[in-house]
């Protein structure tokens, strides 16, 4: 998986590096940086984080846990800020799936996500990042690395991203992404990081996840009244139908500028093949992108409710952008 990782770190930092006065020499730090990736190249390891996310609706903050078996299996745990796991994020031999441990639901589908916003929970994907990344400029105080870098993928929200390493145990400290105007957006604290850690033959089976709570499924939330929840951000578009479906189902349809259709409803356990579409990270809250031609959709699950956003006319992080605007509100 990273076979390559040794020349693509001395590449990229001895081109693009901009050193601030009295760091390390370039040398010095190519050396570290790749002598970590070979040792990760060949072991697991484990990681927690808190992760803060700043909305227009104000702000979220969730705990994560990540599982990586080398080469290329990982498990991200998503919890609240009592660690309380919602979202299980799996990668195995079989493939890509989210699970809800508590809904006991499991969503399956490809694609690799690591390469693409996962890396701010990988710790071996943050490394990739810094090496591959054509304009990162460098700082270090007090023994901690500062890496500043433009997303290397393309998105409308978030603009560059800010790693922060210790210099003496190259272990990670911080991510933070900022949106166009400079603002951060998502800060990730990491609390914990262990190597050479073994898991249990189950640690990355979908279906043993979700059937952890099996016994203590949350019957209290499904004999709770439905609430429908209106999205604070509609791009302008207005509110031109809300017709509940059923007790536990309700349809939203937007007109104006894009058009949308937002669905929500009570899920249930068991599975579900997305295998077309693609994991976009809402910053704690896994949803699903799909369609094609004239129709997309984004799918996800939050405060036991899934979601899901149809139009032709919205971009995907427009779409994102709906979404986000759905969290941190009760139900009506």
């Amino acid at each position: 998986m990273r076979k390559a990782m040794g020349f693509f770190v001395a590449a990229a930092l001895a081109v693009g590096l901009v050193t601030g006065c009295g760091t390390p020499s370039k040398t010095n730090m190519v050396s570290k940086l790749q002598s970590q990736a070979e040792k990760l190249d060949a072991t697991n390891y484990r990681s927690t984080a808190t992760m803060t996310v700043q909305m227009d609706n104000g702000s979220q903050t969730y705990y994560v846990e990540t599982n990586y078996e080398s080469p290329s299996v990982y498990k991200i745990s998503l919890g609240d800020s009592s660690k309380n796991i919602n979202q299980v994020i799996v990668r195995n031999t079989n493939g890509m799936f989210i699970v809800s441990p508590s809904l006991q639901k499991v969503f399956r589908f490809n694609g690799n996500w690591a390469q693409n916003q996962g890396h701010i929970y990988l710790y071996d994907q943050l490394l990739q990042q810094i090496a591959q990344a054509k304009d990162v400029k460098m700082a270090s105080k007090n023994g901690i690395y500062t890496f500043t870098m433009p997303m290397t993928t393309q998105n409308d929200v978030i603009s560059k991203q800010e790693v922060e390493i210790n210099g003496n145990t190259l272990s990670p400290q911080k991510v933070v992404l900022y949106d166009q105007t400079g603002h951060a957006v998502v800060t990730l604290n990491f609390t914990s990081f262990q190597t050479g850690v073994k898991f249990t033959n189950t640690e990355f089976d979908p279906h043993a996840i979700a059937g952890a709570d099996k016994g203590a499924q949350t019957t209290l939330a499904m004999d709770q009244p439905f609430g429908y929840i209106t999205p604070n951000n509609t791009l302008g578009d207005s509110l031109a139908m809300l017709q509940p479906q059923s007790s536990d189902n309700t349809v939203m349809k937007y007109i104006g500028q894009y058009g949308f259709t937002l669905e929500e409803w009570r899920p249930v356990a068991g599975d579900a093949g997305f295998l077309d579409a693609q994991l976009v990270d809402l910053y704690g809250v896994p949803a699903l992108y799909s369609g094609g031609g004239n129709s997309h959709q984004l799918t996800w699950l939050n405060n036991d409710i899934e979601f899901a956003l149809t139009s032709s006319a919205l971009s995907q992080s427009q779409m994102q952008e709906v979404a986000l605007s759905t969290f941190a509100q009760s139900g009506k």
